[in-house]
């Protein structure tokens, strides 16, 4: 015999038993078979786990009268009623007419003799308890976190659609303890210990999934019922994200803290060789003092991108989106840095661009990344070197390209996935030339946060890197539609 399992509050006939018709149609039998069998407890187990909400009124007699819950309970009420709609099933409820009963009408066709008022009314009542059973199995099912029903023994009443990916589909198999069972021996002692509480309790637990779904995890637990009927509600969420979330923040910290402390303490150290006197001559002095401002500045610079990003990252910063001509911006920058580049002996020049280099942006804001890429350009090729820029049309894709090329140091490929992250900086290239580590990672939110483009780029050690982003021509809901 096939076992039976708990998928959405439903189980397979098997376990059920008995001729499909009248497992499937318990209305062309007296209620006490089978529902009899299911009793209050299980309805009271429903509506105390969420999964009903309690009724207007007193509870059926047939219900009141009823034994002990049994294994599947959820299923029994949903398969019960699954069939009896109209249309549907071995059977379905006729319409009543003025002065008779509601009747029954099989898969033959036959017409049953009416029931009563009173049958009738039970018979409603119980298919609106289905239809909220139902109800409430698509909306755990709709849950990311898994959801795990046990009994005083541990063994499963009721799985969610999560909890078949977490524990898996062999151990969601109804009346077994092979779902518990995968949970650590500490937290199974602790439920246990739950279901049999006289007060209704809440506990909650931190561990880490072992076998092939390793994850952090926080689990918690709440006990529903009381007594023989007391059954244990557990909640199993995959915390990965919260905790690389975490991570994240405490490295921000960390780095952030080291990146305003080395400015601040050149910034001090000539302070105080001002203020003792600790310089030969003027010339040494004014030295000591430039130096100040450029600390200054830096530190400046680091405070105001980390708010810039932050603001981004957030959805405070919005983007002032007008008709912009990135070939002009582009032009505008490169005749900005050509004091530099000239300084240096680099050739910078606009080097291509294309019609149609009109899109729907931020001027400023992207007037900034390009500033960006071009003075990181200059920063890292030797003197005597070459820094183009271009900006292209991509007909296909229907975005504008604006790329950054050079013949500097080049970047090594581990770590290209990890450039355009915060405080990163390149290994060796910190002593080449000052930054703050945050303007990529600024040019990205830029970019992809607030224009809906991309970034990249592509490069080689010792032959130079290609910077580019790429913003699409038009809207985002128009090239959509």
């Amino acid at each position: 015999m096939t076992e039976p399992r708990t998928r959405s509050g439903t189980m397979t006939s098997e376990r059920i038993g008995g001729d499909p018709d009248r497992r499937l149609s318990p209305f062309a039998t007296p209620f006490a078979t089978p529902l009899a069998t299911v009793g209050a407890t299980v309805v009271a187990m429903l509506i105390a786990s969420g999964a009903l909400v309690a009724f207007d009124g007193d509870i059926p007699a047939w219900v009141a009268g009823a034994g002990a819950a049994v294994i599947g309970a959820i299923a029994v009420l949903v398969v019960a009623g699954t069939r009896v709609t109209a249309g549907t099933g071995p059977g379905r409820i006729g319409a009543p007419t003025r002065g008779s009963g509601a009747h029954v009408v099989n898969s033959s066709g036959t017409v049953s003799a009416p029931m009563s008022a009173p049958d009738a009314a039970l018979v409603l009542r119980t298919r609106a308890i289905e239809l909220r059973a139902e109800e409430r199995s698509r909306l755990l099912d709709a849950l990311s976190d898994a959801v795990l029903l046990v009994d005083l023994h541990g063994e499963t009443r009721f799985v969610n659609e999560a909890a078949f990916t977490r524990f898996g589909a062999e151990a969601c198999v109804a009346g077994t303890r092979r779902a518990f069972d995968q949970l650590p021996n500490h937290v199974r002692n602790a439920l246990l210990g739950l279901a049999g509480c006289a007060e209704p309790e809440r506990r909650r637990f931190e561990f880490d999934w072992a076998g092939d779904r390793a994850a952090p995890v926080v689990l918690q637990a709440a006990r529903t019922g009381t007594g023989r009927d007391s059954l244990v509600a557990v909640v199993v969420r995959d915390v990965r994200s919260e905790r690389e979330a975490d991570r994240m923040k405490s490295e921000f910290v960390s780095k952030a803290s080291h990146e305003l402390r080395t400015p601040l303490s050149s910034l001090r150290a000539y302070a105080e060789m001002l203020v003792d006197g600790e310089y030969q001559d003027d010339a040494q002095r004014d030295h000591f003092m430039r130096i100040i401002v450029d600390e200054a500045d830096r530190l400046a610079r680091l405070v105001d991108r980390m708010l810039d990003i932050s603001r981004i990252e957030s959805g405070i910063a919005r983007a002032e989106v007008a008709p912009t001509d990135l070939a002009a911006i582009c032009s505008a920058c490169v005749d900005e840095q050509q004091g530099e580049a000239m300084r240096r002996g680099i050739s910078l020049s606009l080097a291509r661009t294309a019609a149609g280099g009109t899109v729907p942006a931020d001027a400023g804001l992207l007037k900034q990344v390009v500033l960006n890429l071009v003075s990181n350009a200059l920063k890292y090729t030797p003197d005597g070197g070459r820094v183009e820029v271009e900006v292209d049309f991509d007909a296909l894709a229907r975005e504008v390209v604006v790329s950054v090329r050079d013949n500097g140091l080049g970047i090594p490929p581990e770590a290209l996935p990890r450039l355009f992250g915060k405080f990163y900086r390149v290994d060796g290239h910190e002593k080449v030339a000052k930054g703050t580590g945050l303007g990529l990672n600024l040019c990205r939110n830029i970019v992809e946060g607030m224009h809906g483009g991309k970034i990249g780029v592509d490069s080689e050690v010792g032959r130079g890197s290609r910077f580019w982003f790429a913003i699409p021509a038009e809207p985002a809901a128009r090239k959509a539609a």
